[in-house]
């Protein structure tokens, strides 16, 4: 069986090489596509709660995200909604 398996994901890697090779005659580079589509859990779950902020601006810090940091209202930052 550990044969099998080996057998088919040499194949699937040659099917890789040979669709990239193709994508590359065309000019288009599937390379940096694969890498811009891994997004991590943290945004995901930020653009599901409707946060458009990178995770490096402070503005992303909002309602459960705020939360797990350390913040939010009466946890440090001393912030009233009037």
């Amino acid at each position: 069986m550990p044969e099998l398996i080996q057998t088919f994901k040499s194949m699937q890697k040659s099917e890789s090489e040979k669709r990239k090779f193709l994508a590359a005659i065309q000019g288009v580079e599937l390379e940096g596509a694969e890498e811009e589509q891994s997004k991590s859990f943290e945004d995901v779950r930020r653009k599901a709660l409707g946060i458009t902020a990178d995770a490096s601006d402070v503005v992303s810090l909002q309602g459960q995200f705020a939360s797990e940091a350390g913040f939010g209202i009466g946890a440090g930052l001393g912030y009233k909604k009037e």
